[in-house]
Formats: C-alpha cells, structure tokens, sequence
C-alpha cells in the first residue's frame, strides 16, 4: 500500500453526531453514554463574541441562537459549524446549556447512545402566548417552549426600588405554578429572566413591545 494513500477511518471518535431530528430541523446526539455533570458538545465551537450592548448583539438576538454569557458579552456562533446550538427544546431535558467562559452543553440526567441531547430553551415572550409551538413529545409537554407575559400580568406587578419586581396573588399563583414546573427540571434561573422581562415590560415606553427571549 503506498504511503501516501489516505485511510479512511472506521468510525469516528466525536462523542455526538448532528443529524434530522423527530423534533424539528437537525438535532444532536449521542454516540457514547453520558453521565450526569458530563459536558456534552460545546455550545459553538466556532463564534465570535460581541459586547452584550452592541447593535450587533441586539441583531444577533433576533436569531434566538445567540447566548448571553455571564461576562457581559454574547456568543454568536458560526453556523457553518455544528455545536450545542443546535440542541432541541424538550420540556423534560436531558442536559443543560451553561453560558461561562465560550459556553457548553452539559448532561443533566443519563444518555445513552442513540439519544437525542435536548436542553431547555427558557424562552420568555411578550402579548405572543402562541409563538412557539412545541413539538417534543415528552409526557409533560406544555405545548409551547416560551413563557408568555401579557400586558394583564404586568398590571399585577409593581417595580421597586428600580429594578426589584413585587407581584400580587394573582400573578404570584400563575408564577408558582411555573415555577414548580421549572423546579423538577432544574431550569430554577429561568424565573430570573421572567423578572427580568417584568420589570422592562413596567418600564417600556406606552404601546411598545418587549423584546424578550
């Protein structure tokens, strides 16, 4: 045989594979078992990261592919690439997507081969209950991934002390019960971006709509 030759190889040794999912578009999954606290994929292998203030990052965000790290920067990652940005939305994940440092996909619960990785989107939305139909097929579906808020919940709620969100019982019951949903995911920070979306909502300009994700 020449030395030349190149040999293809037998199999591959990338620990997922990305391909079409039964959930939607192309997904990701696992050629080897994974364990719980193990890092799956990267989340972008390839990306360029953009002061989170940018008009750029603002632009970038309308993809809903970018990734708001802890340092104040967001993640756009290449798409001619294939990393944890393609994961899927389930409403019963088996991993997680962490934003520190260049971002990551981490299993949560087992995975065995053959499994697609799915994580939580966490998706807020603004008067738009319906945007996001969910196809994930898990038992506890809630039939959309995004969270809506709707002018009427923000009437429930007050803003103090600028950025500190106070609700009453009405909305207060509406949040528990997402809440525990969130809870027995392990998907608790997603409360921190619903405030969040609040207190934009109390503060926005008559008439405008919030850009929340």
């Amino acid at each position: 045989m020449s030395k030349n030759r190149r040999v293809k190889p037998m199999f591959s040794l990338s620990p997922v594979e990305f391909r079409d999912s039964p959930i939607a578009g192309r997904g990701v999954f696992a050629r080897r078992p994974f364990r719980t606290g193990d890092v799956v994929v990267p989340y972008a292998p390839r990306q360029r990261k953009v002061d989170a203030r940018d008009p750029e990052a603002v632009a970038a965000a309308e993809t809903k592919l970018t990734l708001l790290s802890e340092q104040r920067f967001v993640i756009i990652p290449d798409t001619s690439v294939p990393g944890g940005w393609l994961c899927n939305h389930s409403c019963h994940p088996n991993a997680a997507i962490f934003s520190d440092r260049e971002g990551r996909v981490q299993c949560t619960r087992p995975i065995a081969p053959g499994d697609e990785v799915t994580i939580f989107y966490g998706w807020v939305s603004h008067n738009e209950p319906e945007r996001d139909p969910c196809r994930c097929g898990a038992p506890r579906c809630r039939g959309f991934i995004n969270f809506d808020l709707s002018d009427e919940d923000a009437a429930h709620a007050h803003v103090v002390e600028g950025r500190r969100v106070t609700m009453d019982d009405v909305l207060a019951r509406r949040l528990a019960e997402y809440g525990a949903f969130l809870h027995s995911i392990g998907q608790e920070q997603v409360q921190e971006a619903i405030a969040n979306t609040l207190v934009r909502m109390k503060l926005r300009k008559s008439g405008s709509v919030v850009c929340a994700f």
